[in-house]
């Protein structure tokens, strides 16, 4: 059974908004919990002046604002500024912060790019895919690390192949697909590459772009085998929703959530 926090004063009129995650937070509470489960995904925007408003006009610390952003106006880190945020709240223990500490001082060693990996994949996982697209295509702007080697950036590739065919966008995501076998020959990649150009192609492009590369034969056969059969299993799951007004706000956020990267 999890753990009930228990707010010490009344929940915030205005909510500090999340727009990376599409979440509303309406105390500090919420927001010391929001960080020590994603802190991967603090950064000075996140921690930035919007939120010492936030803190100073609706939950009325005047006090933890000017220190936040005393603190970031002298070049203190994320790992500090985390820490005075839940130190706050007096939820954690001692040792659940040190172990966070411990953690971020971890973080800390990684490179750039395996630090922003994390932030995309939590953002990939919980559904955001246009903000994991841009941290993504951030970690592919950046030289190529050798010591991160070609499956890191295989996994990168494919990552940004699978959150463009969320949103539809076959065409894009055939190439991400593509260029994450060319790293690395795995064959479930190759697989979600002919599907993504399945999906975008009428069925003679298709054919005409699987023979110029020379995808053929019982290989292509056996692929399009079951992307056939999953096409049929998911008509067969289409169902109208029972409550079509819950289901449209859903979208709608999903909607909000994925538009504000784009």
């Amino acid at each position: 059974m999890g753990a009930v926090i228990i707010c010490r004063q009344e929940p915030a009129k205005t909510p500090y908004y999340i727009e990376s995650m599409g979440i509303r937070l309406y105390s500090m509470e919420e927001l010391a919990y929001f960080l020590y489960e994603n802190v991967y995904l603090a950064d000075r925007q996140m921690l930035g002046p919007r939120l010492w408003e936030w803190i100073r006009s609706e939950i009325h610390n005047p006090e933890l604002a000017d220190r936040l952003q005393k603190g970031a106006e002298a070049g203190s880190s994320i790992q500090n500024m985390v820490l005075t945020i839940l130190r706050s709240v007096d939820y954690y223990s001692q040792e659940e912060l040190m172990q966070l500490s411990s953690k971020m001082k971890v973080l800390n060693t990684y490179q750039e790019q395996e630090r922003l990996k994390l932030r995309a994949d939590e953002y990939f996982i919980n559904g955001n895919y246009q903000a994991a697209i841009y941290e993504y295509e951030k970690i592919l702007d950046i030289r190529q690390s050798e010591r991160l080697g070609v499956e890191f950036y295989a996994h990168v590739w494919n990552n940004l192949g699978v959150c463009y065919c969320r949103l539809f966008q076959f065409g894009r995501a055939a190439q991400a697909f593509r260029t994450s076998w060319q790293y690395e020959r795995d064959p479930g990649v190759l697989k979600e590459y002919v599907c993504a150009m399945r999906m975008g192609l009428s069925d003679r492009d298709f054919e005409e772009a699987m023979d110029l590369q020379n995808i053929r034969g019982e290989q292509l056969a056996e692929i399009t085998e079951e992307y056939e059969k999953l096409e049929k299993e998911a008509g067969n799951h289409l169902e109208r929703p029972r409550n079509p007004e819950e289901r449209l706000y859903e979208l709608q956020r999903e909607y909000e959530k994925n538009t504000r990267y784009a």
